[in-house]
């Protein structure tokens, strides 16, 4: 407001400033009035003491209440105390106690009549001679949160909306020049600010947007439907690599405007590629662990001369498979160490008589369950008649890994000693059937079973690398 002349000459002169500044005065509150009554946001005036002051048509509409439950009270006692949320105080007390204004103040709360709202806030103390005031205003986004996007005519509310959504978002004049681009689309696609604004969609990032697809949507799909939803895009940029990306737009005619979201759900659909792989590895090792235990039951039965006997040799193998894969979920790296596989079958048999050594080798899932069997079996004969059986009795085992033709080969050793055997004499049985004929097959290698005068001698060898992703 222009400032008034003073004057000494004339009391009528004064009279006249006088009442030109109370007619101002006048304008500007029946100005401020008008402006609260129409705007569409709802928004309160607050005096010092947090009491409402005026709150407008559209603050009532919104939450269901009615001015005489207003005016004069407590902000936080409206509603039957329903304004009583914890961060709306935090944003006051903070205005009250010297902030001059806070935008987009982020609120969510759950109100009696009208359910779950999320809200931005914002709030600017207001202080003159008379009064001390805060303006709170209100921006109501549940529903835009939840459709993604929704652009109002004006520019700048859209900017602080697409700001606060969590999707990439660009706003677009009718020429496909970028007016706006929010901070989650320079985060994703590593662009600044300045190098959006005012230029064409397709030479951003030097020209990594000139996407044949995307021009098909803007440049045909678009002016012929008014929108899309969910197209779905993949292409390699420069410096983020290939994305994937699902592209929503609206046409906003009365702004000449087009708002354009893109959702980057590459890290999505690869979460969902593994799940799926999983799954199948799930399916494909119940299938194999099935296989096994059918493979155990019937070679059991044709190795038992009793009921009995079956039994126990059944439940023992089956037990020995069930450690194997209690080892393998218990790893976060989905295999299983051979130097744990071969201290869990001979847990029982602890001591001077077993040395144990050799490097650390991480078996994938079907390696371990085959090699895990063969080791059952051999502590379970040299339990019952080898070295295990005799006082005199030792065993050393150990392993050995080396490059050959490109692949990593594992030679696995068990030597059993002080257990006098009569080679001729010797009969084969289950274990010799699982090392000598199951085993190569299952690892692609060979298997050695030997018999000698002090003791029995198993040496196993198979490549490794062939099956790190079995």
């Amino acid at each position: 407001m222009p400032r008034l002349p003073t004057t000494k000459r004339s009391g009528k002169q004064t009279s006249l400033g006088r009442g030109l500044l109370k007619t101002h005065m006048e304008l500007d509150s029946r100005l401020a009035e008008a402006m609260i009554v129409t705007v569409r946001q709802p928004l309160m005036v607050l005096n010092a003491e947090l009491r409402v002051e005026r709150a407008n048509p559209a603050f009532y509409d919104l939450f269901k209440v009615e001015p005489g439950q207003t005016g004069g009270r407590l902000i936080y006692e409206i509603g039957n105390g329903q304004w009583n949320i914890p961060p709306l105080r935090h944003l006051l007390d903070a205005v009250l106690d010297g902030e001059e204004h806070v935008e987009n103040f982020r609120v969510e709360h759950e109100f009696e009549d009208i359910g779950r709202r999320i809200m931005l806030l914002n709030a600017r103390r207001i202080v003159d001679e008379e009064a001390r005031l805060v303006l709170l205003t209100i921006n109501d986004v549940t529903e835009l949160e939840r459709a993604r996007f929704e652009l109002e005519g004006q520019k700048e509310f859209a900017e602080k909306l697409s700001n606060s959504v969590r999707e990439a978002m660009i706003v677009l004049g009718w020429d496909l020049r970028v007016s706006h681009a929010n901070e989650t689309f320079c985060e994703t696609f590593k662009v600044r600010p300045e190098e959006t604004e005012g230029r064409m969609i397709y030479d951003l990032g030097n020209g990594q947007w000139n996407i044949p697809r995307l021009r098909l949507l803007l440049e045909d799909i678009l002016p012929k439907e008014r929108s899309f939803d969910d197209y779905e895009v993949e292409h390699d940029f420069e410096t983020i690599g290939r994305r994937t990306m699902l592209l929503n737009a609206r046409r906003l005619d009365h702004a000449n405007q087009i708002l354009l979201a893109i959702r980057d759900v590459t890290e999505k659909l690869r979460f969902e590629a593994q799940e799926r792989a999983k799954v199948g590895e799930l399916q494909h090792r119940v299938k194999n662990i099935l296989a096994n235990v059918r493979a155990l039951f019937a070679l059991s039965r044709r190795h038992s001369l009793t009921v009995e006997d079956f039994v126990t040799s059944f439940e023992s193998r089956l037990a020995s498979l069930a450690q194997t894969q209690d080892l393998l979920v218990s790893n976060s790296s989905d295999s299983a160490r051979l130097d744990e596989l071969v201290r869990l079958e001979l847990a029982a048999h602890e001591g001077d008589k077993v040395v144990v050594q050799g490097p650390r080798v991480d078996l994938p899932p079907r390696i371990a369950q085959a090699v895990a069997m063969a080791i059952h079996e051999l502590v379970t004969n040299a339990a019952k008649y080898g070295a295990l059986s005799r006082e005199s009795g030792s065993i050393s085992v150990g392993w050995r890994t080396e490059q050959r033709d490109g692949n990593e080969y594992i030679t696995f050793q068990w030597r059993e000693r002080g257990v006098p055997i009569q080679i001729a004499a010797t009969k084969k049985g289950f274990g010799s059937e699982i090392i000598e004929h199951s085993l190569p097959y299952a690892l692609g290698g060979k298997a050695q079973l030997a018999f000698h005068s002090d003791g029995v001698e198993c040496i196993i060898e198979f490549p490794l690398s062939e099956h790190r992703d079995s």
